[in-house]
């Protein structure tokens, strides 16, 4: 913030003249709003849900956007916050652009920052047998092949569930 105080004024030439005119002006100097970006959680699986949160100057505009895709825009509550909660079916990047402030006059603060939510597949599983067909008190092999470290889940002919891990 600046003021300027007039303290008193001279005419030119002779005799110079002098009034003393105290009076002032204040120029009042606004901060620029600011905003940040973060997901919850950070990964999730795929056809999950997420929340981005974007956190800043109470009651201003972000524009951002989602993975350089247009400009949209979003409003934070008097106490700085503002949420978009979705399912996601790949990776995700929440882009801010700038922060506009609320009043007059709205100070514009380009502002750059992102955030990625990371999407993990689910995981597979496939089961074969062989030989597919064998004689009673034979032996056969049921293999499973699927994502690698991932725990399946399978029972024998409806019984218990038993798993493995790959």
């Amino acid at each position: 913030n600046t003021t300027i105080n007039i303290v008193s004024v001279a005419s030119s030439g002779t005799p110079s003249c002098v009034n003393l005119q105290p009076s002032s002006v204040v120029l009042t100097v606004l901060p620029l709003p600011t905003a940040s970006v973060s997901v919850t959680p950070p990964t999730i699986c795929l056809g999950d849900s997420a929340t981005f949160t974007f956190t800043g100057t109470p009651n201003a505009t972000v524009t951002y956007n989602i993975d350089g895709g247009a400009n949209q825009t979003i409003v934070l509550s008097g106490a700085g916050t503002a949420t978009l909660t979705g399912t996601y079916s790949a990776n995700t990047t929440v882009n801010i652009v700038s922060v506009a402030s609320s009043g007059t006059p709205s100070c514009v603060n380009p502002q750059t920052s992102s955030v990625t939510l990371t999407i993990q597949p689910l995981p597979t599983v496939s089961v074969a047998v062989s030989p597919t067909t064998i004689c009673a008190n034979d032996s056969a092999t049921f293999t499973f092949t699927g994502t690698p470290n991932a725990t399946v889940t399978y029972n024998i002919n409806g019984g218990s569930n038993q798993t493995v891990v790959l």
